[in-house]
């Protein structure tokens, strides 16, 4: 039996064999760019979550019943509403139903009259919302602080009819001020780097682009804060109106690091993500009827001297090879742990 590494690729044409093997090792040496808005946020612009508890009613018997807690928030309800005279006696919630009710404003904000979209999950003992409409409530902030930021109301349509329990409101909830973020702060913006790319080497990069870019020459505007940000003074022109010089930071291409080797399983939902050059020394074991070789395979070109040092295998390749053959993703995981185990696997290999 032939080793699998080398089944896999006597089964490509010879030009296919060639081409994928020169992917790979491009791929690893070519550094990417990408700009700084698709690796980082502006501090104080973030996503805020509205949130409210009310009832939902026109249900036809799918409510919460005689569940004490939402007889009660329709007895209170009707009070409101000066319903003289309202006894929990006898009162019930068969088309009613207690929900949480949720809203998130986007990163750059709201004004008011906006409108947001609205999720309700059922709290009590309610089988369904369909057909139910949403009592209007008041939307608070984080924590229920004691700010009204919106009203929400309306028609409640169901988004998965395999959970009827939720529902969504297209455009239910009206902003009644303004939600500005702040990303301004003593003539300053701090770029904050999100976690997957949090490193010294991204951060110093972030920065010398800023400044070979904006800063005149011999000076500087922004410096690394550690790995996590990078803090940019904005120029004193244009304070007045720093939107286009923030657009133009963000928009600015940052050539990235070599990533750290790391493989990365799921076996949930059955993917496993490779970064960097993740390289395996030679060794030959069986798995399950196979016999994996991880030697590098021949030469194909014929010119090629035979006493230069072999490239080295990498996962990248294995995995490749075991796809071909229809190796299932549990036996994938199970050949790069046995690998991993035995010391001849140089990277961290972490499972979610």
């Amino acid at each position: 039996m032939k080793p699998i590494m080398q089944t896999a690729i006597d089964n490509l044409p010879p030009k296919a064999a060639l081409a994928s093997l020169a992917i790979v090792l491009i791929a690893a040496t070519t550094a990417s760019a990408v700009n700084v808005r698709d690796i980082s946020h502006l501090q104080g612009a973030r996503e805020n979550t509205l949130m409210a508890v009310s009832l939902v009613v026109g249900l036809d018997g799918t409510g919460d019943g005689g569940n004490i807690e939402t007889v009660r928030s329709l007895g209170f309800m009707l009070q409101q509403f000066q319903h003289s005279g309202v006894s929990l006696v006898g009162l019930n919630a068969d088309n009613v139903a207690l929900v949480h009710v949720e809203s998130v404003i986007g990163s750059s904000g709201a004004r008011e009259g906006a409108k947001l979209d609205v999720k309700l999950s059922a709290i009590n003992g309610a089988s369904s919302l369909a057909g139910g409409r949403l009592v209007q409530c008041q939307m608070l902030g984080p924590m229920a602080t004691p700010i009204v930021f919106a009203l929400a109301s309306g028609d409640i349509a169901l988004e998965d009819p395999g959970s009827p329990t939720t529902g969504i409101i297209r455009g239910g909830a009206v902003m009644e001020r303004d939600v500005i973020p702040n990303v301004i702060d003593r003539g300053r913006v701090t770029i904050v780097l999100d976690s997957d790319h949090a490193t010294f080497a991204i951060a110093s990069s972030i920065a010398k682009v800023i400044n070979d870019a904006e800063a005149e020459l011999g000076s500087s505007i922004a410096a690394a804060d550690g790995a996590g940000q990078v803090t940019v003074r904005v120029p004193t022109p244009e304070l007045a109106d720093p939107a286009d010089f923030i657009a133009r930071v963000l928009d600015l291409p940052v050539l990235m690091p070599d990533l750290k080797a790391r493989i990365v399983i799921n076996r949930r939902t059955e993917t496993i993500v490779i970064t960097g050059d993740v390289e395996i020394d030679p060794v030959t074991f069986s798995h399950n009827g196979l016999v994996i070789n991880t030697r590098a395979p021949a030469p194909v070109d014929p010119m090629a001297d035979p006493g230069a040092p072999a490239e080295p295998t990498t996962v990248q390749q294995l995995t490749n090879a075991l796809s071909q053959l229809q190796v299932s993703t549990a036996d994938q995981i199970a050949i790069i742990w046995a690998i991993k185990q035995a010391g001849l696997l140089h990277a961290e290999v972490v499972e979610k």
